[in-house]
């Protein structure tokens, strides 16, 4: 991979990582159409790591009450922050123990066109019809949090996205659209801190080889951070005014792609 097209790739990740339209899938396919090596979880967790540090700069707020409810629960204080960190704990739980088991034990790596464009395809149909309900809760509840936990590690099939499973169960349960984004952007944090460490402790144990150009790293990381930035502050302006109707659009349009480029 070279250094443009990991540049490339950094941005694609940068825009649809906080967009409900699987950067997985898009990452995926254009990998494909454009004869891109595919450099599997590695570079995939490593483009995760700039767009995570995108999201903590900008929900830092967010962020430091995670860190802060997180003391608090070792410290035995009950405060607000506490009860923060336990329903991201809750919600986080399923994909972390799912996403552990399919690394470690299956190394699952599933990029099957048909399953890309079905999971596009069904996903938005469920995405269009949660988000028609009403927005008329504000804290997500600990019961609430478990059901969003529940339904995540759904989201380890490409083309289904994790953000676009997360907003169609917060938007089912009737949170505002805004309330939901930062949640699951806050969400994003554990498993992907999670999935980023045992990659690192595979490879410094030995078990799996780091790429050899470190500079392709570095430059996907760092455009996706950058780019990831910039999406964050357009999406949270288009949620205050718009539904999510646009987006649904886009993940069907991007199923056709996937289906006319099996075809061809």
């Amino acid at each position: 991979m070279t250094l443009f097209q990991a540049f490339f790739l950094g941005v694609v990740q940068g825009i649809t990582e906080f967009l409900p339209v699987s950067s997985s899938a898009h990452i995926i396919v254009l990998e494909r159409a454009l004869n891109i090596p595919h450099l599997g979880k590695t570079f995939s967790i490593f483009l995760n790591i700039g767009t995570l540090l995108a999201t903590v700069i900008f929900f830092r707020q967010r962020a430091w009450d995670l860190c802060c409810g997180a003391i608090d629960l070792v410290s035995g204080k009950i405060t607000k922050n506490r009860s923060f960190f336990l329903t991201i704990f809750l919600s986080s739980l399923p994909a972390i123990i799912i996403g552990g088991v399919l690394e470690i034990i299956f190394h699952a790596d599933i990029t099957s066109e048909a399953i890309l464009s079905g999971g596009m395809i069904l996903f938005s149909i469920i995405l269009y019809f949660c988000d028609k309900n009403p927005a008329d809760k504000r804290n997500v509840s600990k019961k609430d949090s478990l059901w969003v936990g529940l339904i995540q590690p759904i989201s380890f099939i490409p083309g289904v996205s994790r953000l676009g499973i997360c907003l169609s169960m917060m938007r089912y349960l009737k949170y505002s659209r805004e309330d939901s984004f930062e949640y699951a952007m806050i969400l994003s944090i554990p498993p992907v801190f999670g999935a980023f460490n045992l990659k690192l402790a595979k490879i410094l144990l030995g078990e799996e080889a780091m790429m050899e150009d470190l500079s392709v790293i570095v430059m996907g990381s760092f455009v996706a951070f950058i780019f990831g930035l910039l999406s964050l502050s357009v999406i949270t302006k288009f949620l205050q005014n718009h539904t999510l109707l646009p987006l649904v659009l886009y993940r069907l349009f991007v199923s056709i792609i996937i289906i006319v480029q099996k075809l061809v």
